[in-house]
């Protein structure tokens, strides 16, 4: 049933409802929907593993990788014939981060890269591997009754949606991007993370570069100052919290990665790009995207993929990565990683689309390998 409004404790318990359900969520999307993959690449090699005793790694961080990360566990495990278990704890880049500094995560994922300065401030002198690993779309999705169509959107109304100067659907900024949808005159409720999430720094970075003052109006992080009026925006953790929220109540609007827009059977915006063309967040548009700025990240693999020129460019676009420490205080655990996370870069993407993610493009899998090498105990590697 759409509800009009959700209150504070309908969001917190859709939250931590939904945090619950992914893993188990993602598990059966994939039996269902994705399958066995025959996974190949030139460029893999054999899975050899030289510990002797079963091992579990914990990671957590990032929700917008959450469903391949769990198909890349859950084939990992099934080739190591468990030796190797990893938990992932989908809580949001932000948990990422902190985890992976405080020592709780053996490896993390994050949408937002860590600073340089963070890093120096919390590293005590180690080094921080920050490794591409997804490459994904922030889909704009919406629950307006009666409007089944993708709408057609532009990052500065989008931008206004957020800072609550439009306020109706039917506003003539949206109306006049659809002038064949019949819009209703109902109050828009936008729906925002209500934790540190690398999708908010995604879609803030996007806001930042079609228009600089949003950094001092709302923020650009990955927990920012969201407008708080009357008109009082809703707020939800994890991106399958947004789009559970987005889901149960009316004439609302919110952003996650495509694969809980698709579970959740709602309907995502075209969104246009810097060249003028209306672009669905769809594998074709975030592959233009990364490859637009493929220099760029050939020189700086954190460079910000979002807003990219060129002709099917889908706006915002993302890499999402793993964080984990070069030097290792467990030589299995630094085996193991390193087996992992060579797997994922290479025969791991082949299951990418399947789950609304891009493959990442041979370049970047290039740099991919120079850092896996790097990963190592007392000097020791393990991937040649």
């Amino acid at each position: 049933m759409l509800v009009k409004r959700a209150g504070v404790s309908t969001v917190l318990l859709a939250a931590s409802v939904v945090v619950i359900l992914l893993v188990i969520a993602g598990a059966a999307y994939y039996l269902l929907f994705v399958g066995r993959a025959t996974p190949g690449s030139s460029s893999t090699r054999e899975i050899t593993l030289s510990f002797q005793n079963p091992l579990q790694l914990k990671s957590g961080g990032s929700s917008f990788v959450n469903p391949i990360m769990q198909t890349w566990i859950f084939e990992f495990q099934n080739l190591t014939q468990g030796q190797v278990t990893i938990d992932y704890e989908p809580l949001g880049s932000g948990a990422g981060i902190s985890g992976i500094f405080s020592g709780l995560y053996d490896y993390a994922g994050t949408d937002a890269p860590v600073s340089g300065a963070a890093i120096q401030a919390n590293a005590s002198g180690k080094h921080l591997l920050q490794i591409p690993e997804a490459l994904g779309a922030v889909a704009i999705f919406y629950n307006i009754p009666g409007v089944h169509v993708s709408l057609n959107m532009t990052g500065s109304v989008l931008e206004q949606i957020y800072l609550q100067n439009i306020t109706r659907w039917n506003d003539p900024a949206i109306a006049g991007l659809n002038p064949h949808v019949s819009l209703p005159n109902q109050i828009i409720v936008p729906v925002h993370r209500s934790d540190g999430s690398g999708t908010t720094f995604a879609l803030t970075t996007y806001f930042t570069k079609i228009d600089p003052s949003w950094r001092s109006k709302v923020g650009l992080g990955t927990l920012v100052n969201w407008p708080n009026t009357p008109n009082a925006e809703l707020a939800a953790k994890g991106s399958g919290g947004v789009a559970a929220l987005v889901n149960q109540t009316a004439d609302s609007i919110g952003y996650a990665d495509s694969f809980y827009a698709t579970a959740n059977g709602l309907t995502t915006a075209a969104i246009k790009n810097s060249v003028g063309e209306y672009v669905h967040p769809n594998i074709a548009g975030v592959s233009a995207a990364a490859a637009a700025f493929g220099s760029q990240v050939q020189s700086n693999a954190t460079f910000s993929i979002t807003n990219a020129p060129g002709s099917g460019s889908y706006p915002i676009s993302t890499f999402t990565y793993v964080l984990v420490w070069a030097g290792q205080s467990d030589p299995d655990k630094a085996d193991a990683i390193s087996q992992f996370l060579w797997w994922v870069v290479h025969r791991g993407q082949t299951y990418s689309p399947r789950l609304f993610y891009a493959s990442l493009p041979a370049s970047v899998v290039t740099i991919d390998e120079g850092l896996i090498k790097q990963i190592n105990y007392n000097g020791q590697t393990y991937i040649s």
